[in-house]
């Protein structure tokens, strides 16, 4: 019988968490091994993926022609040659009253993957698990923490075949994947254990990281399966946490293809599924991969893969509110109402992120309007003329982003009173309130930069054309809901090792940098916005990144690279002030050297670390691509 072999439980901290409930049969005997001693479960032969060894498809790469008789579940469009071959073939059958053959969806999407191995001893890997203590509690701070944010995987399918890893005995799954799926878990469950040490919490994530990647195998040569699909929609997430944008953009990248290849962008593929289960499941994956296309292009700043065509196919579930009545009039059975409730945050934040797509398209896409013109000797100009910056385009999207939040249902609404809302429910809002802020901010950012460039930015005076003002109220609204976004964290953050109605913590501290840079920006028109207020702000936002300097380089990282942003834009600001009228006639030139102290909060590494040095940092304030930046590309 094989054997698990077990992490010492000692190596791990207990976090405060909410209880989660276990019925009594949930845990199996456990199969952890008395003392130190470690043991092992199941030996799988490995070794790299070649062409000559995958598996071979049935069909030809450029006429897809497959044999006759033989079933593929990879899925080839109408415009593939092999499609045109079989509509022909269909239409003979039909006539000759033959049965025309299916593509055998279920079969091919909840198959158990062939394992390739070539049985040499040296190329045994072991399948290494915590204890059964220990890993309940990292899967049920996913199920707690991830899971109604991100729904990608079947519960009851991933408890039986848990419990069944656990027990000894066989899964209806591939192994080697689902195993690779539980430490992939395991280890993002640990990156957000925030009571954990650094170090630890580091060394642990890697360590089932590095242990998920042996077993997963990525190979391009092979056709994938709905597992790896939830495996790599998981991993993506656990790299999120991580300094790797590389493999989070190719992981991503990857999950889109597999799924593509199995046809999951087509509504039919799960319709042709014979269970309920197996549907909904289907649809869910496809739904995920949209909603991390869309999440990491905005984060990279690089095109979506997944075309708006594709996304306005997909078949999103409706969600009931209070007073939902079934096709008899009465009320649905509560685990129905309850099931879509719970993903109803999934798909309100696919709608949400397809108007942030759609804005960055927009305004972010080919010639940025928050870049200046370059000339062909490389001198930028000031974007004061350019037709990209659409305001019709603006008020739409912003309208749009209006719409979504008033349909928003009453338990995804932040303004719910806490006692009738469960915990779940709150935490969902309260994200969603977050994402939409971000939303309203990164639409209104172009504005933002264009008014921050504009004429006179000490002068208090209106602007005289219509155009102007509408720009200048949209800067408004973008500097607002940054300053909004600040509050809201400040508000839900905690500071006992959880994350409490927050998103992970590498959540928090993107949306911090990129409010923070809104704040940066905001100073530029010190006559329109109060100074004492933006300043407040910024030092919360510095607060909380300081706050989160021990979960990760990046936090550290953000704080320093707008510390550096709002002192070269300070220097910026004092040379070009030289030549206004003194300060007596315009206030707001004393205001902003008055409020520099205070905007500017020391932080002690910025002065020790010798490699930051401000004068060797060219800085042109007319360049307003850092507003669309994260301190990596800077």
């Amino acid at each position: 019988m094989p054997k698990i072999l077990h992490t010492p439980e000692g190596s791990f901290a207990q976090p405060l968490m909410p209880p989660v409930s276990r019925p009594p049969n949930a845990t199996p005997k456990s199969t952890t091994s008395s003392g130190p001693g470690l043991t092992t479960r199941g030996r799988m032969e490995r070794h790299p993926i070649t062409p000559s060894d995958a598996s071979p498809s049935v069909v030809d790469s450029m006429t897809t022609v497959r044999e006759d008789g033989v079933v593929t579940g990879e899925y080839f469009g109408s415009s593939s040659a092999g499609s045109f071959t079989n509509q022909i073939k269909a239409a003979i059958d039909a006539r000759l009253g033959s049965a025309t053959e299916s593509r055998g969806m279920k079969s091919s999407l909840f198959r158990p993957s062939i394992l390739h191995n070539d049985g040499g001893p040296e190329s045994q890997a072991d399948y290494v698990l915590p204890a059964r203590k220990q890993a309940d509690h990292l899967v049920d701070l996913y199920w707690y923490y991830v899971d109604p944010l991100y729904p990608f995987l079947d519960r009851q399918r991933f408890e039986h075949s848990y419990k069944a890893l656990f027990a000894g005995t066989s899964i209806d799954a591939d192994e080697r994947i689902f195993v690779s799926i539980i430490n992939i878990i395991f280890a993002l469950s640990t990156q957000l254990m925030e009571s954990l040490p650094p170090e630890q919490r580091d060394t642990s994530s890697q360590g089932y990281f590095t242990r998920a990647q042996d077993l997963l195998q990525l190979s391009l040569w092979d056709t994938g399966s709905i597992e790896l699909i939830q495996c790599l929609l998981i991993m993506s997430q656990y790299l999120q946490s991580t300094n790797n944008p590389h493999q989070t953009w190719m992981i991503v990248g990857s999950s889109v293809r597999i799924a593509q290849g199995l046809g999951l962008h087509l509504p039919e593929t799960a319709l042709e599924l014979s269970s309920e289960p197996e549907r909904d499941l289907v649809r869910r994956i496809w739904h995920g991969c949209i909603l991390m296309d869309r999440m990491i292009a905005i984060t990279h700043g690089r095109p979506a893969m997944i075309s708006d065509q594709l996304v306005s196919n997909a078949v999103l579930p409706s969600i009931p509110d209070s007073g939902a009545r079934g096709e008899n009039g009465a009320p649905p059975e509560a685990v129905q109402l309850h099931k879509l409730r719970y993903q109803g945050f999934f798909v309100k934040s696919l709608e949400l992120y397809e108007v942030i797509n759609q804005a960055v398209l927009a305004f972010y896409s080919t010639s940025s309007p928050m870049k200046p013109d370059t000339t062909a000797n490389g001198v930028g100009q000031r974007p004061l003329d350019r037709h990209e910056l659409d305001l019709g385009t603006a008020l739409q999207l912003d309208q749009r982003l209006t719409k979504w939040e008033k349909g928003l249902p009453s338990f995804l609404t932040a303004t719910e009173p806490e006692t009738q809302l469960d915990e779940v429910f709150r935490r969902q809002a309260i994200i969603l309130r977050i994402r939409l802020l971000h939303a309203r901010m990164l639409l209104l950012r172009p504005m933002l930069a264009r008014f921050c460039l504009s004429h006179c930015p000490y002068s208090a005076q209106p602007p005289d054309d219509l155009s102007s003002r509408v720009i200048q109220q949209c800067a408004v609204v973008c500097v607002e809901a940054a300053q909004s976004l600040i509050s809201v964290i400040v508000q839900f953050q905690q500071h006992d090792g959880t994350l409490g109605l927050l998103p992970a913590w590498w959540y928090r501290v993107f949306y911090i940098y990129t409010a923070a840079t809104v704040l940066i920006a905001a100073r530029l028109r010190p006559a329109v916005f109060s100074s004492l207020d933006i300043s407040r702000s910024w030092n919360q936002a510095m607060t909380l990144l300081h706050d989160h300097e021990n979960l990760g380089p990046s936090p550290r990282r953000c704080a320093a690279a707008l510390q550096i942003l709002s002192t070269k834009m300070f220097q910026e600001q004092q040379s070009h002030s030289s030549a206004l009228p003194d300060s007596e006639t315009n206030p707001a030139v004393s205001n902003m050297a008055n409020e520099q102290e205070t905007f500017d909060m020391p932080f002690p590494y910025l002065t020790q670390d010798a490699a930051f040095d401000m004068d060797a940092i060219s800085f042109d304030v007319n360049d307003f691509s850092w507003l669309n930046s994260m301190p990596g590309s800077l």
